[in-house]
């Protein structure tokens, strides 16, 4: 499983395409809980947060400061983005 493309928004959501056509959608604060470090940088920068990029080897999302996390993890821990908007 693969994450082909990402897009941040400013309330530190992501909206994940995954390589099977399906988006979703994964508040990304859950996993910024640290208090100091690569991930307090992410979450207390907004423009450190909105620089998120696809690295194409490993199929994830990743930060300029080195972070990355298991794409198996974010499409587990997201939401189906067309349910999200069935709810609304």
């Amino acid at each position: 499983m693969k994450i082909t493309s990402v897009y941040p928004t400013r309330t530190f959501k992501l909206i994940l395409e995954f390589d099977m056509r399906e988006y979703r959608m994964l508040n990304i604060k859950k996993f910024l809980k640290s208090d100091t470090g690569l991930l307090a940088e992410i979450r207390d920068d907004l423009d450190v947060f909105m620089s998120v990029k696809i690295d194409e080897v490993a199929g994830t999302v990743c930060w300029e400061n080195g972070v990355d996390f298991d794409p198996d993890i974010l499409y587990q821990e997201s939401k189906d983005v067309d349910s999200i908007m069935d709810a609304i």
